[in-house]
């Protein structure tokens, strides 16, 4: 797909300097960018390089009055418009059709446009949405309810009775409502406590490969509207994920807790359970957070999880307990030997 200049400086809302009419093909980075190529950049550092782009045009901030060699658009977010761009020149193409070889419960309900393929199976009283698509080893339960314009990727199971809602992505090998992690300590056993909760899922969600939404024990798993979850994420039982959360990968979050919206969780994040995020905190990479344990807006960061100013205070302690040591042995030396000047002989 192309698109002129001018079309897509209206499309993100840009000031436009030199020629609208020249056709754009993709998006490139700044380094590598071609004739045809849009590129971007946010700060000043990146301004000579620029300057000697090959690129047919440059996203640059609304404020740049620099000379440059090819057109540009002015934003007051250069990296948001250039990911806007992204979507409109490369637009995943949409599949329709039911293959054959797909196993489809006639008790199933399938909209218009819906793209199902070869060795996917849809359970009985499912629905699917209009132009969804449903990719090869895909396994939708029974009592599943998927909305419209969703992408549900190669080897993805979807367990009984779950809701997904509209222009949700689900990568490769998720799995969506398998029993959650509750096993009560008997005298001789562990006995399975009832995992026989749902999963919803809002619209605009993403979730990535391989990461696991566990069902409720009773009521609902629940992840808000616009979420993005990155690949081996593990959401527990009964976790509540607000509107807007960005996790990433390796993150895992124990049963019960609840992240309110406009949270970022870092990589490998370790979340014991009934812990609650409030709305704003950004909680770093390696982080844990112990049971129970309230994290209030702010930025948050190591085990057990404290506040980043703290944190780097002792992290900054601990580096020093080197130099601490070296200088505490040459004080015991000078002690040694002040007491030999001072004893009689």
């Amino acid at each position: 797909m192309s698109l002129t200049i001018e079309k897509l400086a209206a499309a993100v809302g840009g000031n436009l300097s030199g020629d609208g009419s020249i056709e754009i093909f993709r998006v490139a980075n700044l380094e590598t960018a071609q004739t045809g190529e849009i590129s971007f950049f946010e700060k000043s550092e990146f301004a000579e390089a620029a300057q000697k782009t090959n690129a047919t045009c440059l996203i640059v901030p609304e404020n740049f009055d620099r000379q440059l060699p090819c057109s540009s658009i002015g934003v007051k977010n250069p990296k948001l418009a250039f990911a806007q761009i992204a979507e409109l020149l490369h637009q995943r193409k949409r599949k329709i059709g039911i293959s054959e070889n797909a196993l489809i419960a006639k008790s199933s309900k399938i909209g218009q446009q819906v793209f199902i393929s070869a060795f996917a199976s849809i359970g009985e009283n499912s629905e699917i949405g209009d132009r969804t698509q449903i990719f090869e080893g895909a396994k939708i339960g029974e009592n599943v309810k998927i909305g419209a314009d969703c992408i549900i990727f190669p080897n993805v199971v979807v367990y009984e009775n779950v809701s997904v809602g509209k222009n949700v992505m689900i990568h490769a090998g998720a799995i969506i409502g398998a029993d959650g992690f509750g096993f009560v300590r008997g005298e001789e056993a562990y006995v399975k406590f009832p995992q026989i909760g749902t999963v919803v899922i809002e619209d605009d969600v993403e979730i990535g490969a391989n990461s696991c939404v566990d069902r409720a024990a009773f009521g609902e798993t629940r992840i808000s509207k616009g979420t993005k979850i990155d690949n081996l994420v593990q959401i527990a039982h009964n976790v509540q994920i607000g509107e807007r959360v960005v996790i990433a990968a390796q993150t895992g979050i124990s049963g019960s807790t609840i992240i309110e919206s406009d949270c970022v969780i870092g990589g490998q994040v370790g979340m014991g359970d009934h812990a609650r995020v409030l709305s704003g905190a950004i909680i770093g990479s390696q982080a844990g957070v112990l049971p129970g344990k309230i994290v209030r807006a702010g930025v948050w960061w190591g085990t057990p999880i404290q506040p980043l100013d703290e944190y780097k205070r002792q992290n900054a302690h601990v580096k020093g307990i080197a130099r601490l040591k070296e200088e505490l042995k040459e004080l015991k030396k000078q002690i040694e030997t002040l007491k030999n000047e001072t004893e009689p002989i």
